[in-house]
């Protein structure tokens, strides 16, 4: 009987070591998750650059769509680096002129803000196995 209640009992451990070992880890931006623009976090925004920003957003995701569908499209090395390269110059070509439509108040709080990209994606998986990792 105490064999079966030590087995029971250390299963329940393992399983539940388990479970909090994945520490919320498709929730990392909970506190951005809700917000899909920066206009709901710029303070003292008019309807006018609300308006502006909508548009600016709406091209600026068309734009990386298309870019990010010409890259997937191809398995070239060089072809994917230069189309990384366009999508890198259109991300920071988009966020100047946002910050061209807001006051200097508002454009200290824009740079603030966290970038919702995947740029650091590759380098969090590169080091978790040495397979990916080369000098």
């Amino acid at each position: 009987m105490k064999t079966k209640t030590f087995l029971i009992t250390a299963l329940m451990m393992m399983t539940s070591l388990t479970i909090f070992a994945q520490g919320g880890k498709g929730n990392r931006n909970a506190a951005y998750s809700d917000r899909s623009t920066c206009i709901h976090v710029i303070p003292d925004l008019t309807q006018e650059q609300i308006r502006q920003i909508t548009t600016l957003e709406s091209v600026h995701k068309a734009q990386m769509d298309q870019l990010r569908n010409e890259r997937r499209s191809t398995r070239d090395l060089m072809v994917k680096a230069d189309v990384r390269a366009k999508m890198i110059s259109a991300r920071d070509t988009h966020r100047d002129q946002v910050k061209q439509l807001l006051t200097p108040e508002q454009q200290r709080v824009y740079e603030t803000l966290p970038y919702k990209g995947y740029e650091g994606q590759y380098l969090g998986n590169r080091f978790r196995s040495n397979r990916n990792f080369r000098r």
